[in-house]
């Protein structure tokens, strides 16, 4: 058995399978429903449509099997997401990458598959749709053509849950987001005991901005700043845009006083976009800053409050007495 290799965009790869939230989920109907008929439609035992995680393999739906998860080393889904369209094997047992392959001379004794990778809307693969037979066999351009369509299909659904999750304007993630997968990361980064800071960004201005100029140019400020967000977060951050102005980021300690190089940065590249936007106005924001302590911070709720809370007081401080 040969084992699959690692694709070279794999950090971002995994950074956009965990933004859309679909690990460890299952009996989504409209998945279900395509499996279904591709198995239908292909006159095959199995269909499934499976998601790669770093060392894993998750089923996030399947037609003909109950299996859910297994090894990333022994999926044949970690091969075809290398491959740049239909990923084939026609007979496993003659194939020196599968032909001691567990899933080959085990349950579910795969001896035929075809997969073709799905992509997330910003253009990561976020793992397989594909097929398995018990018996070998051919593969036509009809049927080949077939499974693309199918994966378009997926990509289709992709793109509607990704929506429902990030904000328009900005394309950051959205609050109820935030709040949910924000909290996902917020245990992960306490379970391995990683210290992480949140920070609360608000910009002062931007509701006089778009009483007096409008939405347009709101939004384009809007887009400013969170393309600097967007283009600063590494690869376990966390941004999104709350609503009204406001930000939030979940940033790793990855390097000493992370959060200082951030909000250092951060203001660095405010200062150049007033000196050359040659606008009537400055973006003036405000920032909350919360360092995370077992103590004090049972949630990342806790965290947002208390930085939301800290920015405020800020303010405050800086209005005339």
């Amino acid at each position: 058995m040969i084992f699959p290799e690692t694709p070279p965009n794999e950090a971002e790869r995994l950074k956009s399978l965990y933004l859309i939230d679909l690990l460890d989920k299952n009996n989504d109907e409209r998945f279900d429903r395509l499996t279904r008929l591709m198995k239908l439609t292909f006159d095959v035992p199995v269909a499934s449509l499976s998601l790669l995680d770093r060392e894993r393999q998750w089923v996030l739906s399947s037609a003909g099997v109950d299996i859910r998860e297994t090894p990333r080393s022994t999926s044949f889904c970690a091969h075809a997401i290398l491959s740049e369209g239909v990923f084939v094997v026609k007979d496993t047992l003659k194939d020196k990458r599968f032909h001691d392959n567990p899933f080959v001379t085990g349950e579910p004794h795969v001896r035929f598959y075809a997969g073709y990778p799905v992509r997330l809307p910003d253009g990561m693969i976020a793992g397989t749709l594909c097929i398995v037979d018990s018996v070998p066999r051919d593969f036509s351009m009809d049927e080949a053509n077939a499974l693309i369509d199918f994966a378009a299909i997926v990509e289709d659904e992709f793109l509607i849950i990704s929506k429902t999750m990030a904000d328009n304007v900005t394309e950051l993630m959205n609050k109820q987001s935030f709040l949910k997968l924000g909290q996902k990361r917020f245990e992960q980064f306490t379970r391995y005991q990683l210290p992480f800071s949140l920070i609360y960004l608000e910009i002062d201005n931007i509701k006089s901005i778009r009483d007096v100029l409008g939405d347009k140019e709101a939004d384009a400020i809007l887009k400013a700043f969170s393309g600097y967000i967007k283009s600063s977060l590494k690869k376990h951050d966390t941004g999104a845009y709350l609503g009204r102005g406001d930000f939030a980021v979940l940033l790793e300690h990855d390097v000493h006083n992370a959060e200082e190089r951030y909000l250092f940065n951060l203001h660095s590249f405010m200062d150049d976009f007033n000196n050359k936007s040659r606008k009537s106005y400055h973006i003036n924001y405000a920032y909350g800053l919360t360092n995370y302590e077992p103590s004090t911070h049972g949630s990342l709720m806790a965290m947002l409050e208390l930085s939301s809370r800290t920015t405020f007081a800020e303010k405050r401080k800086k209005q005339p007495q």
